[in-house]
């Protein structure tokens, strides 16, 4: 889906909200732990089933994981170990939402949903590993349909008509689809530098 594009519209977009939380001595790390409040919030509002604040918990969340990287930079506080947290945290934050999904299909018997979202939490870590794994061997490996970003979108934009139901089998396909991507390009970008050398 490639919503990395739009990642320096919306960073621009939300720089003076990023600028006056700065003035007003929030640090990043503030934001970053507020983000996963509104994650686990949105976990336990789809718990609930009320699918329409998950979605609004989810989107602030997602707000705040572009303004963590504002302010992060504004404020000169960008480091290696920031950088850990916040994908770590980003795995947490994941987890609380699928997780909470997981408990209201099987507070309601629905099977199939709750397999969904094995598979969709499956594809979720496998993303984030290969990528990781990946780039211990080789320079980059960002490739794939669907990166957190557009789960997130996928996610938000289905609970908000009520039918999260069908991002979860986006996510739990595109997800390992990915995951599958990252490792076809790892292994034929090693196997070109290994014909190079």
């Amino acid at each position: 889906m490639g919503l990395k594009r739009f990642k320096g519209y919306t960073e621009k977009a939300l720089k003076p909200i990023s600028d006056i939380l700065s003035q007003n001595g929030v640090s990043p790390n503030h934001i970053t732990f507020a983000g996963v409040l509104m994650s686990l919030a949105s976990g336990v509002s789809f718990y609930l089933g009320t699918q329409r604040a998950a979605a609004i918990f989810l989107s602030l969340s997602g707000v705040c994981d572009i303004l963590d990287g504002n302010m992060a930079r504004t404020q000169g506080k960008v480091s290696d170990f920031g950088a850990f947290l916040d994908s770590t945290l980003d795995r947490y934050s994941d987890m609380f939402v699928l997780f909470g999904i997981a408990g209201w299909a099987f507070n309601r018997q629905d099977a199939f949903l709750f397999w969904m979202v094995l598979l969709a939490v499956l594809g979720s870590i496998m993303v984030s590993y290969t990528r990781a794994r990946a780039e211990s061997l080789i320079d980059r490996c960002d490739v794939g349909i669907m990166e957190r970003p557009e789960r997130v979108v996928v996610l938000i934009l289905t609970a908000l008509f009520g039918r999260v139901s069908w991002g979860v089998v986006a996510v739990a396909v595109f997800a390992n689809i990915t995951a599958l991507q990252r490792i076809v390009h790892t292994y034929r970008t090693l196997s070109r530098n290994a014909d190079i050398s």
